[in-house]
């Protein structure tokens, strides 16, 4: 993007008694990038109240945030539409995705702290039109590494989502973690961001990561897919504006796995999985 844009990756506190972790960049018009520190963790007000900051000391052309967690929820039970075609992908490699609906008070109900989170910065943006002041998308960290073909060898052909949250101690694999970590780490170390790699590395090594070590790094995989948006890399947009979408990074292997679903669901793959690349007024 020729103008400068700030970034941010938010991994969601989805409640008010939960934190999260922001991660951001600086995109200057050179294309360059300018970092503002580590992963820091934070609920919803701190996370706006840090965007605010940062708008005020730079003052970004636009700001584009990728927020871990459904910005659109309309449903009052069961699933989005855009749940029901992505959660067989993430079945397939042994993973669950949670439904989205406004019976869940505490994240989606009339008080959930999402809503005057996006209030506060515009409401939930159509990918489709152009990035201008501030924009919050919805993105999936798990449809990301699948997308950006992080899952790992077993019987299953797609291969399985690696087990890196620490909060599930029967599950979780230090292997999966330090896998996870590294290619993370390896796509920041080529855009020249030290001090995000660094503390991803660091993170890496830990014996014991925390949960709020995972919300970092899912905040950094937010931001990554910030960096494909505003390198006008391809991106995959599933769902719509109307009932809720995800947006990762594109994957070939995914979009025809997500259209196939679309055709045993009814739907028509070009209405709900649509390869796209962000666009600017600038």
């Amino acid at each position: 993007m020729r103008l400068t844009t700030l970034l941010v990756g938010f991994d969601s506190a989805w409640t008010s008694t939960n934190a999260g972790a922001i991660v951001a960049v600086l995109n200057l018009h050179d294309g360059s990038y300018h970092e503002l520190g580590p992963p820091q963790i934070v609920d919803y007000p701190q996370a706006e109240d840090i965007i605010l900051k940062w708008q005020s000391e730079f003052a970004p052309t636009a700001t584009i945030v990728l927020l871990d967690q459904p910005t659109i929820v309309k449903n009052p039970t069961g699933q989005r539409p855009v749940e029901n075609i992505v959660a067989s992908a993430v079945s397939l490699r042994f993973g669950g995705m949670q439904p989205a609906n406004t019976s869940r008070e505490e994240m989606f109900g009339t008080e959930a702290p999402v809503w005057p989170f996006l209030t506060r910065f515009g409401g939930p943006a159509d990918p489709l039109e152009p990035a201008v002041d501030t924009r919050v998308f919805e993105t999936y960290p798990v449809l990301a590494i699948i997308s950006l073909l992080w899952t790992l060898p077993c019987s299953r052909i797609v291969g399985r989502l690696p087990k890196y949250n620490p909060a599930r101690k029967k599950t979780f694999s230090s292997e999966d973690w330090q896998h996870v970590c590294k290619c993370i780490s390896d796509e920041f170390r080529t855009r020249g961001l030290t001090e995000i790699v660094r503390w991803i590395d660091d993170a890496a090594r830990k014996a014991s990561p925390r949960k709020s070590d995972q919300d970092g790094v899912d905040a950094c995989l937010c931001l990554l897919v910030a960096l494909y948006l505003a390198e006008q890399k391809d991106c995959l947009l599933v769902g719509d504006s109307q009932t809720g979408y995800i947006v990762v990074p594109h994957g070939a292997d995914l979009r025809a796995e997500l259209e196939v679903r679309c055709n045993k669901t009814g739907r028509l793959p070009s209405e709900w999985v649509r390869v796209f690349r962000l666009a600017t007024n600038a």
